[in-house]
């Protein structure tokens, strides 16, 4: 599902260059639950990045569901789903309009857009916060919202950075 062939990343700026990612090599499989662990600025975030396309490495290659990024990038972009580190919705918004605009996004729109925000609000048990504004929502109830996002349009693979920040071990589980 998620191959990276001989993956780098490098920063440069005035002064030296910064090595992020050095010719990493790694399968995740269909199916695989798979976990990044190293301390700060080890470029875990880095790497998240390059997956779901936001930075483009300076070498190597990532494939992701068969497709190589510098060539299937729009036809990915479907196959991916992601939480950040820090939220990717719009504060003033409600949560409903933020999942209603995110769906569209996607292509989903009127009652499908509905049925997604309804079937994902109820699993991840925000159905009262929909009318709320997101700048409004305790840190818990944001992050339940994030994972919405990430998961409305479906997605094969959904990637987490930084995952349980800010959920309580409830949410968590």
């Amino acid at each position: 599902m998620i191959e990276l062939k001989n993956l780098s990343k490098v920063y440069k700026t005035s002064e030296r260059e910064i090595v992020a990612l050095d010719g990493i090599n790694l399968t995740i499989q269909d199916g695989e639950i798979f976990g990044i662990i190293g301390l700060s600025g080890a470029g875990k975030s880095t790497l998240v990045r390059c997956i779901n396309l936001l930075e483009r490495p300076t070498g190597g290659e990532v494939i992701i569901d068969g497709m190589n990024v510098d060539h299937d990038m729009k036809s990915i972009t479907k196959e991916i789903g992601v939480v950040y580190q820090t939220s990717a919705l719009d504060a003033k918004l409600s949560v409903k309009d933020n999942l209603t605009s995110r769906a569209s996004l996607y292509g989903i729109t009127g009652k499908a857009a509905k049925e997604r925000i309804a079937a994902l609000s109820e699993m991840l048990d925000f159905k009262e916060l929909l009318p709320r504004t997101f700048e409004k929502l305790s840190g818990g109830q944001k992050r339940r919202v994030d994972v919405a996002r990430a998961l409305i349009h479906d997605p094969k693979i959904l990637i987490l950075d930084e995952p349980t920040t800010g959920l309580d071990p409830e949410a968590r589980k």
